[in-house]
């Protein structure tokens, strides 16, 4: 769950963004930039509905980020469509799977907006219901092909090893 930082000027205020790395608070005016703002390295800055806010991103997870061209809920209700695909036809042979992509399923509804910090697990089985929803509704696999590529993208990123 995202966190909004607080200014840290007047305490009270958050930052919107003013241009690339640089903000401004809305209460007092003060300026910063994305180096006042010493983020971990589980930690990324994210801006969501004009504020600016840290998130906690857990070891091996992702972020998917909507796009910033479509609206939010959008993207929430076509991912929440592919994985209801497995209710018709079945994707998933494993219980882990199905409890798996159940899980996701409530995380989407209850958040449809994003970002969504997503696990292997959650990457893997959104992108098996990915490519049966796309065999089966062909058109859907064109509404949005960059917010396609990029859950594909984290998914592979997802199963690399990581370097110590």
């Amino acid at each position: 769950m995202p966190v909004p930082i607080l200014c840290h000027v007047c305490h009270s205020g958050r930052y919107k963004p003013e241009s690339p790395g640089a903000y401004r608070c809305r209460s007092c005016g003060s300026p910063a930039t994305e180096s006042t703002f010493p983020v971990q390295s589980d930690e990324r800055l994210v801006v969501l509905a004009g504020v600016l806010q840290i998130l906690t991103v857990p070891d091996g997870h992702q972020v998917i980020t909507p796009d910033r061209r479509c609206h939010a809920p959008h993207l929430g209700a076509s991912l929440s469509l592919t994985l209801r695909v497995n209710r018709t036809h079945p994707v998933f042979r494993q219980a882990e799977d199905v409890g798996t992509a159940e899980d996701l399923l409530s995380v989407l509804d209850a958040d449809e907006r994003g970002p969504w910090v997503l696990s292997p697990a959650q990457l893997g089985v959104l992108t098996r219901a990915m490519d049966v929803r796309n065999a089966l509704l062909p058109s859907t696999a064109r509404q949005y092909p960059d917010f396609d590529a990029e859950i594909r993208a984290a998914h592979t990123r997802s199963r690399r090893p990581r370097s110590t």
